[in-house]
């Protein structure tokens, strides 16, 4: 009966030998499932021949009512498991068609290290036929992608009156093919590493993966790269076949030659922000493929982005190397990043902390003038609620300001070397030095000084009008330093003041003065308050003309008398005498 059973199965064997059964193997549990796939063997595998040899005595064991396979007698043996697949619990069926079975583990000899043998468990509702045994062909997995090779022969032999079942042959489970190493290298991570010495400015590659570069070792091919070199390489692994990935290596230009300064306005350095990437120096890399990005944020406010992160692909990229930010708050703290970026790689970096220009202060408070004489004035004030350095005051009356620059600490000064009886307009701001000196609001305030003694009259002028009397004229004086006033003329003969004349104008008439008589006469501006200075001019007098005339009248009517008083004298003697002549 034995004879019988044993030559029953290696018919059977015989039947499929062209075929192949891939199994999932799993933990050891009866009644459970298994699933197959099968492929061409050679029928003169010498795997066929041990397989067989394996299943003939298993199905002996169970003839014997075993239930489990017996370990081998042989010392040197070797055991493979395979991880149970995501549907352990669950019957499957594979392509070949075959109903769900599960492998159960199995020690094998030595010559079968590598392999796990699958005895099968006799299935819980089997068809009347019996499955054939089915082989599956082996193929060598690299073991530094697929892991070690797996080799799973199970195999149900029931007959239709479920008389016996067989042990399953081993199966060799197939590899997964390796891939190209164009697909597998497809995305590969490229770092570019700067070296900086006193010597030499070189680039090194490194690849996220461990490959060769052109059967070489890319470590030591890809070193002392210049910046901007162009480098054509083929990525190959054992656990990929051709074709090869080949890339294109493009090293950046030399970070060292990138600067990042302060671009802002110093006018605008209050309320904005400005950075630019500074190239130094010339290099021969494609000025097109450079990107930048930007980011700035202050203390408890929202990041400021021109941004794209590093992940290979731009989210957004910028050709601008220069970067503003405006409407930003005074004297604030604000942390910026930049990166330069190379074909969407960063290759320069630099961080810069910058803080807002002063604000322009505020206005002084409670601002006064007033007079302390007719040549000084007082400003008083308060500070203003903001910083500042300094105060800048300003006072004019009808021409230009004068200022004068004050320390921070003073809250008044006083006005000095002022006209008298003038208003004066008085301007005050505080001022603070930053990037750029921001002045703020003015206050202001006027006053007047007080009056004072005019300046002399001008140009003084006497004439003689008749006889004996005068006019007298001046210019109006220089400074009247006060309220409008009148004009004072007094004359004078030796010392003696003779009589005082008022007027709104310096334009007087003095009559009735002496005849042939010099006189003096002083003229000074008034303004209600106080007298300027007496300007003087001296004149004389004529003779009186009328009375000379009367007299000389006078004295040719008084001739002429006499002359005629003579002329009848002399014509009375003569008459006379021609009397006598006649007698």
């Amino acid at each position: 009966m034995d004879l019988w059973l044993k030559l029953l199965a290696f018919g059977f064997a015989f039947l499929d030998t062209a075929m192949f059964v891939t199994g999932q193997a799993t933990s050891p549990t009866q009644g459970t499932n298994m699933t197959e796939e099968s492929s061409a063997v050679p029928p003169r595998d010498p795997l066929l021949a041990r397989t067989t040899a394996s299943s003939l005595a298993s199905i002996s064991d169970r003839e014997n009512d075993s239930s489990e396979a017996k370990p081998p007698s042989s010392a040197g043996t070797a055991t493979v498991e395979v991880s149970p697949g995501p549907e352990d619990n669950h019957s499957t069926t594979d392509g070949t068609g075959a109903p769900g079975m599960k492998t159960t583990p199995l020690t094998l000899p030595a010559d079968t290290a590598t392999s796990t043998v699958a005895i099968p468990n006799p299935v819980h509702s089997s068809s009347p036929a019996a499955s054939p045994p089915r082989i599956s062909n082996s193929t060598t997995r690299d073991n530094a992608s697929d892991g070690p090779t797996t080799f799973t022969a199970p195999s149900s032999l029931t007959t239709s009156a479920s008389i016996f079942s067989t042990a399953a042959l081993s199966t060799i489970a197939p590899t997964t093919p390796k891939p190209s190493c164009e697909e597998k290298y497809m995305d590969i991570p490229v770092n570019y590493t700067y070296t900086y010495n006193e010597n030499s400015k070189t680039y090194s590659v490194m690849f996220a993966s461990d490959v060769q570069c052109d059967s070489q070792d890319c470590a030591k091919m890809l070193q002392n790269l210049q910046e901007c070199e162009h480098r054509t390489v083929n990525l190959s692994h054992s656990s990929c076949v051709p074709p090869f990935k080949q890339i294109l290596l493009e090293t950046p230009p030399d970070p060292t030659k990138f600067k990042l300064e302060d671009c802002v306005q110093p006018e605008k350095a209050n309320t904005s922000l400005c950075l630019r990437w500074k190239n130094s120096g010339n290099f021969s890399c494609d000025e097109g493929k450079l990107t930048y990005s930007f980011q700035c944020a202050g203390k408890n406010s929202t990041p400021i982005r021109r941004v794209f992160p590093y992940d290979g692909k731009p989210i957004q990229s910028t050709k601008e190397k220069e970067f503003g930010v405006e409407n930003l708050y005074p004297q604030h703290t604000y942390t910026c990043s930049s990166q330069v970026f190379y074909n969407h790689r960063a290759f320069a970096n630099e961080s810069k902390t910058i803080e807002t220009d002063f604000a322009s202060p505020g206005t002084p408070q409670d601002i006064e003038c007033s007079n302390k004489s007719s040549q000084e004035g007082h400003v008083t004030w308060k500070p203003p609620n903001s910083v500042f350095h300094k105060f800048f005051l300003c006072y004019r009356s009808d021409g230009d300001p004068e200022c004068v620059t004050l320390n921070e600490s003073l809250t008044s000064y006083d006005l000095k070397q002022l006209k008298p009886y003038t208003t004066y307009h008085v301007t005050l701001h505080a001022s603070v030095k930053g990037k750029a000196e921001r002045n703020g609001t003015k206050a202001k305030c006027d006053f007047r000084t007080n009056a004072a003694a005019p300046s002399k009259v001008r140009n003084i002028h006497v004439s003689r009008k008749t006889d004996n009397s005068m006019t007298v004229t001046c210019t109006p004086p220089t400074d009247l330093n006060g309220p409008p006033g009148n004009y004072v003329l007094k004359s004078l003969i030796g010392d003696s003041e003779k009589k005082t004349y008022f007027n709104d104008t310096c334009n007087f008439l003095v009559k009735d003065l002496s005849y042939s008589t010099e006189y003096t006469f002083q003229v000074y501006y008034k303004n209600g308050q106080f007298h300027g200075a007496p300007e003087s001019a001296s004149h004389s007098t004529s003779y009186n003309s009328h009375a000379l005339i009367i007299f000389l009248i006078f004295l040719i009517i008084v001739t002429s008398i006499a002359l005629l008083v003579v002329l009848y004298k002399i014509y009375d003697l003569h008459k006379k005498r021609s009397s006598n002549l006649d007698e």
